[in-house]
């Protein structure tokens, strides 16, 4: 299968969501292009529309982006991995989630949601996986505008895996419970590569935090002193 990660963390090879990313793949038995968005040479959408009314969907920007978008029109599969920067994504990878614009027409229609959408990529018909970290300890809340994005620009099916209490990873101690956690990532791999979804059980156990929330944030807290006077 022809499958292209998008590795948006400015920490490379390093990212926390990356490994998580790693682990979806051992879970489909499968191999991937990635492309990491912190060394593409990218400029941002300039809202010219040259794309939906001259170009035939080509961004008329000559860059390093470019050869990314011809990349996001042959996958098969892609996964953006993502992790969250002030509930959304980090700049360098938001600028490329922009240039995907010339993926979609200018024609609007009203969706089963009651919602108006730009006609084209955002219909669902390229398989798309998010897979994202964060540092705090609720999935719920936190994650709601990335995955709006998402399930928006490329399809309401768009499969997500939202990892909180991510700085767990940071931790060698804590390798049991980041385990436990791939554990079921690499199951949700498997189920994806069958059926094309993560079961409901699943999607329970990835959603699930690894800590208490009182102990995960007591334990941060004490490493970064945060809230505590002097």
């Amino acid at each position: 299968m022809n499958i292209l990660v998008i590795n948006g963390s400015p920490n490379g090879e390093n990212s926390a969501t990356l490994k998580l990313t790693r682990a979806f793949l051992e879970g489909m038995d499968e191999k991937a292009e990635t492309v990491s968005t912190a060394e593409l040479n990218a400029q941002p959408c300039r809202a010219c529309y040259a794309c939906w009314t001259r170009t035939g969907g080509k961004c008329v920007l000559r860059d390093g982006a470019a050869e990314v978008l011809e990349k996001l029109r042959a996958a098969e599969l892609v996964i953006w991995s993502v992790p969250l920067y002030c509930y959304s994504a980090p700049s360098h990878c938001k600028v490329l989630m922009d240039r995907t614009l010339c993926f979609n027409r200018p024609q609007v229609y009203v969706g089963a949601d009651g919602r108006a959408h730009h006609c084209g990529y955002e219909d669902g018909s390229k398989p798309t996986v998010l897979i994202s970290s964060g540092g705090l300890p609720d999935v719920a809340g936190n994650f709601d505008g990335l995955v709006f994005q998402f399930r928006h620009m490329f399809g309401p099916d768009t499969a997500a895996i939202l990892c909180a209490e991510a700085g767990l990873f940071l931790n060698p101690s804590a390798a049991p419970l980041t385990e436990a956690y791939l554990a079921h990532v690499r199951q949700a791999g498997r189920e994806y590569r069958a059926g094309g979804r993560i079961a409901p059980s699943t999607q329970a156990a990835l959603d699930r935090p690894m800590l208490s929330r009182e102990t995960y944030i007591e334990n941060l807290n004490r490493v970064f002193s945060c809230g505590q006077e002097g």
